[in-house]
């Protein structure tokens, strides 16, 4: 009866694992219930100990362990389901010079050493039956070692972009109110059309590397330029400022205003996979105090306006809140003005 219970499980432990593992690295629309899990168990734990340390560095390493931690418990998962299905026969592994059938540890040991190998002769299967067995999983544990290899190189390249794109949002200013002062030309905004246009491309792109890839969430950079999350939260506070505030005819044209929103719409949509509950976080104020400042001229919005945008903005700052940040980061400063001449910033 027992050996019947190892097979059961050792087989169904084999099954998940092919599937999180196939549907993580390959499916559009990524993390498996096994590497989804594993993720956001780490980047919790690792988030309140860096609170709790008062450490925020700490989490600039949770996006490289967590996919290790993905890899090693996909390895060890398949380790021991297929310990379990070799524990299903009593002679399914035997000594290689007395055919004495293998025990619990041995047969860990020879699980082991086949999935990396074919083993060193010592232990082999007892029947032929066995044997083929031991070889399917051998050539398994190379397709295992090949697709995590496959997973990590888009994930890593995914990381690189990340931090271009905040570098590149931030080159357009500081803070949302930044980014439309340095583009007003005493008439309108125009300015902003041309980093519009390029932007839109590449902020639909990590949408979609998001969607595939949710581990990219992960990635997490104390260094405020670098980081995205607090880039795109600024660039889109920056477009609703204009929605809300500036007259239509002073805004960029629809055609390269709307595609970019809505690129960040589809951005804001991959943060499903984190299981993200802004309905328990209050919409931050509209800061507009800059703007008034300059004299540039306002419109006043509806209520109705405003609050059909909320949920948006409660997004954003949940956002923030996952990943570390608060609301007011969006508004930083973020360049060092000592590396360059003032007109410069």
């Amino acid at each position: 009866m027992n050996e019947i219970i190892y097979l059961i499980i050792g087989a169904s432990l084999i099954s998940l694992v092919a599937y999180d593992l196939l549907f993580t690295t390959f499916s559009p629309r990524g993390a498996g219930i096994i590497s989804g899990s594993v993720s956001t168990a780490i980047w919790r734990s690792m988030f309140w100990v860096s609170k709790w340390l008062k450490y925020k560095k700490l989490l600039n390493a949770a996006g490289i362990i967590i996919v290790m931690a993905i890899l090693l418990t996909w390895v060890i998962l398949l380790w021991a389901g297929n310990t379990l299905v070799f524990m299903s026969d009593a002679s399914a592994v035997v000594n290689s010079n007395t055919n004495v059938p293998a025990g619990l540890s041995e047969r860990i040991y020879y699980t082991g050493y086949i999935l990396s190998t074919m083993g060193n002769g010592d232990f082999k299967g007892g029947s032929d039956v066995w044997r083929i067995y031991s070889a399917f999983i051998s050539f398994s544990g190379l397709i295992l070692i090949t697709i995590g290899i496959t997973y990590m190189v888009p994930v890593l390249q995914g990381v690189t972009s990340r931090r271009s794109l905040s570098i590149r949002i931030s080159s357009i200013g500081n803070t949302s109110q930044d980014m439309l002062l340095n583009n007003w030309n005493g008439k309108d905004f125009k300015k902003l059309e041309s980093h519009f246009d390029q932007l839109a491309l590449s902020v639909a792109e990590q949408g979609q590397s998001h969607l595939a890839y949710p581990v990219l969430h992960f990635f997490h950079h104390t260094d405020r330029v670098a980081a995205l999350l607090p880039s795109i939260a600024a660039l889109d506070e920056a477009i609703t400022l204009l929605l809300l505030f500036v007259s239509e005819e002073r805004r960029p044209a629809d055609e390269k205003l709307i595609p970019l929103r809505q690129a960040l719409t589809t951005f804001l949509g991959s943060l499903t996979s984190l299981y993200l509950d802004p309905s328990d976080v209050l919409e931050p104020d509209l800061e507009i105090g800059k703007l008034e400042a300059s004299g540039i001229p306002l419109e006043k919005p509806g209520m109705h306006e405003i609050e059909h945008l909320n949920k948006r903005r409660r997004i954003l700052k949940a956002m923030l809140k996952y990943d570390g940040w608060e609301w007011h980061n969006v508004n930083d400063n973020i360049l060092d003005t000592t590396m360059d001449l003032p007109e410069m910033y």
